[in-house]
């Protein structure tokens, strides 16, 4: 199970994010790739707690999370992010996509590092450090691939 625990998958992650160009389309949803880049560095400082997010009124069902994480299944296309990051990508987009590109490989070898973690997810609920390493790698997967990368 892939993982940023893994200095390969690491090293996988930051060649498949610097293959990003701003001017990718995405296969699906609304983002642009330069808004992409920035969702990922939000969502990574919120990992990191340096971002705060309000959980979500009902957290998925344990079962759920196990399934997101742990069982391989790729998530589904066009899950909503939360209203904070929304609000976060859009208040930051004059800044540059090479200096974004250098922020998201920093933001997801600072999650892999794990010095420290948010103790919950919005949408999972509490997580231990082998789950944000997880999600870390899970994330940014979906939305490479969300842009053919």
């Amino acid at each position: 199970m892939k993982s940023l625990a893994s200095v390969e998958v690491l090293a996988e992650i930051r060649v498949r994010l610097r293959n990003v160009r701003v001017d990718d389309r995405a296969r699906w949803g609304k983002m642009t790739a330069k808004r992409m880049v920035r969702h990922l560095i939000c969502s990574y400082e919120m990992a990191l707690g340096e971002r705060t997010v309000d959980p979500m009124e009902r957290p998925v069902p344990v079962v759920m999370k196990w399934m997101a994480l742990r069982s391989g299944f790729r998530w589904p296309k066009n899950i909503q992010t939360v209203p904070e990051l929304k609000r976060a990508i859009a208040k930051h987009s004059e800044v540059e996509f090479d200096v974004l590109m250098r922020a998201v490989i920093e933001s997801v070898e600072a999650v892999a590092r794990g010095t420290h973690y948010a103790p919950s997810h919005p949408m999972f609920g509490p997580m231990t450090p082998e789950d944000w390493m997880r999600w870390g790698y899970l994330h940014a997967d979906h939305h490479l691939r969300q842009f053919g990368r």
